[in-house]
């Protein structure tokens, strides 16, 4: 009896002891921080946080596995795909440079209207000097600003900065520079769009309407040129 009252004794002892032991750990876990969160429930998020980084490690792996046989180019490539938007375009005219200078300039007369804030593309305005605006007026007396010229050089180039859509509404950084190259009796025109800074979700995700949009106006502006 002696042995099984002393068996009895140990198990009884052991369950405060081990409940205990539970409690001090519960007690270090609840203080672990938990990363991208503020207050909810710790207990059932902690499973969560401690997953979650795993995904981005091998995403990161993977796009840094090209970098071995570029180690440049590759990474430069990578890294500009979410932090900035650069945009080409270019075409040839038969038109003078003047006169293509002049028909960017007015860009009233070929910007496509569903593009604008009131919706009819007679309301935009390009005063085509340092400091001039690229602005539209609004029916109810508003008014926006587009884009502001940095260099107006006739005939030659236009560089003006800002951002144009929904880049507007976010902290970024834009350049759009025209040049003009005299080709024979004709021009060669090119256009660069440059974007750069914080855009929610990341810049890819609007680069491509951004192209789509720009690609058709310069077709617009294109066929302006050549068919006024």
């Amino acid at each position: 009896m002696t042995g099984i009252n002393e068996g009895l004794k140990m198990k009884t002892t052991a369950k405060p002891v081990a409940g205990l032991a539970l409690a001090l750990v519960c007690a270090a876990c609840s203080h672990i921080p938990l990363l991208g969160r503020g207050g909810g429930n710790d207990a059932a998020a902690a499973p969560a946080a401690a997953e979650k980084p795993a995904t981005p490690a091998v995403a990161k792996a993977e796009a840094a596995a090209p970098a071995a046989s570029a180690p440049n180019a590759a990474a430069q490539a990578e890294a500009s795909a979410a932090d900035h938007i650069e945009l080409k375009y270019a075409f040839q005219s038969n038109a003078a440079p003047d006169r293509v200078y002049a028909a960017i300039t007015g860009v009233a007369r070929w910007w496509d209207s569903s593009h604008t804030y009131s919706g009819n593309a007679s309301n935009l305005s390009l005063d085509a000097r340092a400091g001039g605006c690229w602005c539209e007026q609004l029916a109810d007396g508003g008014s926006v600003q587009h884009m502001t010229v940095l260099s107006a050089m006739p005939g030659r180039m236009l560089r003006l900065s800002g951002g144009l859509g929904p880049l507007q509404a976010a902290p970024v950084t834009a350049v759009m520079t025209w040049t003009i190259k005299r080709d024979g009796a004709g021009s060669e025109v090119g256009m660069t769009y440059l974007v750069d800074g914080y855009y929610p979700g990341g810049l890819a995700k609007v680069r491509g309407d951004v192209d789509a949009v720009l690609g058709h106006q310069l077709e617009r502006l294109q066929g302006y040129i050549d068919h006024p």
